[in-house]
């Protein structure tokens, strides 16, 4: 286990330096270092939960995530993650479909990434405020993808609140962090419960990732961000690619 160990003490930091999603790495990795596409998505889950958990506090306490708009999320979010988690137990039962979930994980990491990119470059806002009693149905769609392949909720949900909200950028990060934690938790226990799975496997990336947390928080002060941010998109955007191809031969 110490291998998983550093390997979530090095998610960690990465996300603690660059801001990525913890799906969008964690899935992909997990699948280089040979684990199945539903473990690794179960996994994946658990360990975003977990490390989620933190944040999120130091946002509620520093009043930065907005109660109301992370109600409307949760009410279309939790469905929606429900539905992906058990969407995906009922594919993965069907051995022949293992190709078509392998493909779908390496186009949604490349998809998350790209908009992850498309954010550090534009300061560009849609503003759709009036639409926003539409917030719960597009929070279905993003629990459904985060049940289904755990990669890419975080980049969704961020343009889902810069859109059809209000809220100030930092009221955006906190909330999204909240409304993240709370799929992954949920998501994660399913996935246990149905054997998608492997706790052993969480908590001891959880026991890394808590230091890797601590220092990329540290780092992000000295190594510029941007630049980090950018070579980490692109290269999960060749590895989103080659699991893509992976899957199609």
């Amino acid at each position: 286990m110490t291998k998983f160990y550093l390997l979530g003490f090095c998610i960690a930091f990465l996300i603690g330096l660059t801001g990525v999603g913890g799906g969008t790495l964690t899935v992909p990795i997990l699948l280089f270092f040979g684990i199945e596409p539903t473990i690794a998505v179960g996994v994946a889950l658990g360990f975003s939960a977990l490390i989620k958990i933190p944040s999120s506090l130091i946002y509620f306490l520093k009043g930065d995530i907005n109660k109301r708009i992370l109600l409307l999320l949760s009410f279309g979010g939790i469905p929606g993650v429900v539905a992906g988690s058990f969407l995906l137990a009922h594919v993965s039962r069907k051995g022949h479909l293992g190709s078509m979930i392998l493909l779908a994980i390496g186009l949604t990491v490349v998809l998350s990434s790209l908009l992850n990119l498309w954010f550090t470059f534009t300061e560009h806002r849609l503003v759709l405020h009036r639409y926003l009693r539409w917030l719960p149905a597009f929070s279905f769609l993003i629990g459904l993808e985060v049940g289904s392949f755990s990669a890419g909720g975080g980049a969704l949900g961020s343009l889902l609140l810069l859109t059809l909200t209000k809220l100030t950028p930092s009221e955006v990060v906190g909330t999204d962090i909240a409304f993240g934690m709370i799929l992954s938790l949920i998501g994660g226990g399913i996935h246990v419960h149905q054997g998608m799975s492997d706790s052993q496997l969480i908590f001891a990336m959880v026991g890394g990732g808590v230091l890797g947390a601590i220092g990329g928080s540290y780092a992000c002060t000295v190594i510029p961000k941007k630049p980090a941010r950018v070579f980490l998109l692109v290269w999960l955007i060749l590895v989103g690619a080659l699991v893509a191809l992976r899957a199609i031969r």
